[in-house]
């Protein structure tokens, strides 16, 4: 297996009670592909024993073993279902069992994988098992003081990255991957095929950003937004699913803003143009004093529009708590909301 294939890989899932199963893990090991074996099952079926309700039933002896081509892991775990009562066993009862079967099945769209990372990871950790991922952009080291990653990730599509950490999470996640990023010809795909329960919009591509939601509206599927306002952070939900008629972005999003965008070539356009369409596109009254004036010096002082790990983490869990209340039919309202770290002090 070459790099790319070694990145852009899913993990695969070996049960040694299987004859080809057997033959595929000793062709790993003749070609001196695992370099490091975990092996703590007893440890797990122990945790098994503790959450289960009935001391009957116990895990296979043999378990299950997932290789991770990307770090040439070798990992001894627990069988499918066992795995998923143990790994969500402390989400109980905050998220109960019924609640927690609900997530397992609803496939959620994550567009744009700056912010969508942390949404992506605190979704996978909550028990989400289904996700749509969509970048086009590598890591670079500019990106590290947000997004988690190391050094020795730069260059990496960020779609194989959110992927990887999903199924080093959860190795039985289903994740469709899009590296190219949305387009135009690929986007009712994305939406549709199978159909996402929530979009969770985070590009930096402007006409994108409205063209997803046009087509979010016509198909009535509901978005969910997060945007950096300096420490603090603005929330918009859109739900298309409830109100078809819904103005983008609840009206926010102002006509003439939306025309400018459609008429934008980016061949031609400026940094600081494309930068101060982006301010508007959320609107500058809406943010902080300090993110309003740093829009103005980007191209000449800054490299680009500042954002700060805290605030992209806290993106990241908003991001899972209002997609997971959607999925479970809570009241969540369109609007837009704010979270202000400056308030509390």
């Amino acid at each position: 297996m070459n790099q790319e294939d070694a990145i852009a890989a899913k993990p695969v899932i070996l049960s040694l009670k299987k004859k080809r199963d057997q033959n595929v893990l000793g062709n790993l090991l003749h070609k001196g592909k695992i370099q490091r074996v975990v092996d703590r099952y007893e440890d797990q079926v122990k945790e098994l024993l503790e959450v289960k309700i009935s001391r009957k039933v116990l895990a296979e002896k043999e378990g299950i073993w997932v290789y991770y081509p990307w770090n040439f892991s070798l990992v001894h775990i627990l069988p499918r279902s066992d795995f998923h009562r143990v790994r969500t066993s402390r989400n109980q009862n905050i998220i109960t069992a019924q609640e927690q079967r609900r997530l397992g099945k609803a496939t959620i769209g994550i567009a744009g994988l700056n912010v969508g990372n942390p949404a992506a990871v605190c979704l996978a950790l909550e028990g989400f098992g289904k996700m749509k991922l969509a970048d086009n952009d590598f890591l670079s080291v500019s990106n590290l003081n947000r997004f988690r990653a190391g050094i020795h990730q730069i260059g990496i599509n960020k779609t194989y990255l959110t992927a990887q950490q999903v199924y080093e999470i959860n190795p039985f996640a289903k994740l469709e991957m899009f590296p190219k990023g949305i387009t135009q010809e690929n986007i009712e795909n994305f939406l549709l095929k199978p159909r996402i329960g929530v979009l969770v919009e985070e590009m930096d591509n402007l006409k994108l950003k409205v063209f997803i939601r046009e087509k979010a509206k016509k198909f009535r599927i509901p978005v969910v937004m997060v945007t950096g306002n300096g420490e603090n952070i603005i929330l918009d939900v859109e739900r298309y699913d409830k109100n078809p008629n819904l103005p983008l972005l609840n009206r926010y999003l102002r006509q003439a803003i939306i025309k400018k965008i459609a008429r934008v070539n980016p061949q031609e356009s400026t940094i600081q143009e494309k930068v101060l369409l982006a301010r508007d596109f959320i609107g500058a009254r809406y943010l902080t004093e300090r993110l309003r004036a740093s829009f103005l010096q980007v191209g000449s002082k800054l490299a680009g529009i500042p954002q700060i790990a805290e605030a992209s983490f806290m993106r990241g869990a908003v991001l899972c708590y209002a997609v997971r209340q959607i999925v479970l039919g809570a009241h969540v309202p369109s609007g837009r909301f704010f979270i202000n770290l400056d308030d509390i002090f």
